[in-house]
Parts: C-alpha cells; sequence; structure tokens
C-alpha cells in the first residue's frame, strides 16, 4: 500500500478573504492531490473547517511586518514536533492551488536558479528580497549551495531533517532568513528542479480570459493579495466548485452566497439572512424582518443581485 503523505499549512491572520484562499487550497488539494494523508493547519483555524483536520494553534511570535518567515519556521517546527506528522511531508501555503492530478511526494523540489547570479538590481525590491539576499548571504558563509527556493511551490520536508537544519541558522534576529532556501539547499543538492512554466503566479488583477491564458499549461498557480481580485475569485470558484471534505460552513463571500442564493430559489429568509450579514442598511433589515410580501421580496432581490459586482452577473 502506498504511503500516504501528510500535509502543513502555516496560516497567520492577514487573509484579506475570510480564508478563502484555504478554502480552495484544500478543495485543489483534495481533488489533485494523490496518496494525501493528514492536513495540519498550524495557527488559525478557520470557522468553516471540521475537527478530522489537525490544528496546532500556535500564535505568532515575531511581527510579521518584520519577520514573517520566523513565523513561518516556528510553527513548522511545532509541527515537526507533533508525532501524529508523518517523518516526511508537504509543506503548502494557503496561496498555492494544484492544477493537475500528482502524487503529493513525488512534487519537485523546485528553485528559480541561483541566486549568486542575480543582479544586484534584484535585491533593491522590498523587505523581502532583502531577506532572501541575507539568506544568500549566510548560505555562501557556511559554504552551501545558493538556489531560490522560496518560488510560490509546495516543497516536501523530512521533520527531523528541518529540526536539525533550523538549528544551524539564527532565523530569530532582525528580518530573518526564507525558510525554504535554507531547508532546499541543506537538503536537496542533486534533486532539485530548476521552475520553468510549472507554476503561474498572479501577483496583478487580471480578467478572466486572461487567467485562462495564463494557467493553461501550468501545473500549480500562486496568488498574493493583488492578484485575487474579482475575476480570480470567480476563476477558483468555477474550477472548484465543490466543498472539500473537510468543510463545514458555506462561504465568507457575499457574492458567493447570493449566486448560491439565486441558484437554489431566491428564498427570502434565506436572502434576508445575506442582506443582514452584509449590508447596513438598518431600517431596510428590521422591514424586511417584519414579514413577507411581493413588494418586499421583489426589493431584496433588486438589492442583492443589484449588489454584485459587474464580473459575477454572468456566473452561473
Amino acid at each position: 500500500m502506498e504511503e500516504l503523505t501528510d500535509v502543513v499549512y502555516p496560516i497567520g491572520s492577514g487573509s484579506g478573504w475570510r480564508n478563502n484562499e484555504l478554502r480552495f487550497s484544500l478543495r485543489a488539494l483534495e481533488y489533485y492531490g494523490i496518496h494525501l494523508g493528514k492536513i495540519f493547519i498550524v495557527g488559525i483555524l478557520p470557522d468553516f473547517l471540521d475537527n478530522s483536520i489537525i490544528n496546532l494553534p500556535v500564535k505568532d511570535i515575531f511581527n510579521p511586518s518584520v519577520n514573517a518567515d520566523g513565523n513561518i519556521i516556528h510553527k513548522v517546527l511545532c509541527a515537526c514536533e507533533d508525532e501524529r506528522l508523518s517523518e516526511d511531508s508537504l509543506f503548502i501555503n494557503d496561496d498555492h492551488i494544484l492544477l493537475r492530478s500528482m502524487v503529493l511526494k513525488d512534487i519537485p523540489n523546485f528553485h528559480k536558479g541561483d541566486m549568486n547570479l542575480f543582479p544586484d538590481t534584484y535585491w533593491l525590491n522590498n523587505v523581502w528580497r532583502n531577506r532572501l539576499n541575507k539568506t544568500r548571504e549566510i548560505l555562501n558563509l557556511q559554504g552551501l549551495p545558493a538556489n531560490h527556493y522560496d518560488c510560490h511551490t509546495p516543497i516536501m520536508l523530512n521533520k527531523s531533517k528541518f529540526q536539525r537544519i533550523m538549528q544551524n541558522f539564527n532565523y530569530q534576529e532582525g528580518n530573518g532568513f526564507t525558510m525554504k532556501s535554507l531547508y532546499g539547499n541543506s537538503v536537496y543538492a542533486t534533486n532539485n528542479q530548476l521552475l520553468g512554466i510549472e507554476k503561474k503566479t498572479i501577483f496583478t488583477p487580471l480578467s478572466g480570459p486572461q487567467i485562462d491564458l495564463r494557467l493553461s499549461d501550468s501545473q500549480f498557480l500562486a496568488f498574493n493579495d493583488q492578484g485575487l481580485n474579482e475575476s480570480l475569485k470567480i476563476w477558483l470558484y468555477k474550477r472548484f466548485p465543490l466543498n472539500s471534505k473537510w468543510e463545514i460552513n458555506g462561504f465568507e463571500d457575499r457574492n458567493f452566497e447570493i449566486i448560491k442564493w439565486m441558484g437554489s430559489g431566491k428564498e427570502y429568509l434565506s436572502g434576508v439572512k445575506i442582506f443582514e450579514k452584509y449590508f447596513k442598511n438598518v431600517n431596510l433589515i428590521k422591514i424586511f424582518n417584519e414579514g413577507t410580501t411581493d413588494y418586499l421580496r421583489k426589493k431584496l432581490e433588486y438589492k442583492l443581485i443589484n449588489s454584485l459586482n459587474e464580473q459575477w452577473k454572468n456566473v452561473s
């Protein structure tokens, strides 16, 4: 029998989409991940997930705006101390989406090349690249390769090796180091793969057709807050419409809930609950709750449907 691969998600408190990023990452993982084992959520567990997921409620110990990777390392170390976690597991972020069927343990250890060959201008961009540059420097100092593994793809981790490796780096100080490049260059001297078209990022707002074209030949999607516009939300909703086996609550998204309500018969009281949840018109909420008339039903439908972002009006 094939050995199952456990999966570790480090989760912070910075979701701009009520943790629906994690919802769709899990849906994709269930749909495409072959030999999937236990799921570990390290950090905040969203209330739409059930207790079949293993939650380790580990808090951030560093300022996320200064040393976000230090918090990730800390959370993964806590997972590694849990005896329920398999010796080898897949590390993945909530903004990583699988787009093709794959055996999880066989996902390549992707990198973006030798950082020592990157132009000097690459390191002038932002705080995160400054942290990555510090990682390159410490890897050089320790005589290790300096490939760029922090490339928005999942990576396999061995928990014994991870614990031992992180003892060699003072990731707690200052803005720290980037986790995957520390680990990858310490472990995957030869067992690695230069990243090509396997993964595409969406870091700027795109339209639906642009997203289709960009991801047509990709195995992985990674996105950030800037790329997560309404078009990408629609794309994810259409690509993964069914709840994963771990979901117990519905969407925490106004557009999603209105679309679902429209498709299930526009039941009046359910519509009133959506209006109460997302709208601030106290007088209308009071009127809608006083009873049901044809006039109120039509008014409620008008308010909800016309509140949809323009992109959502063509979603079926």
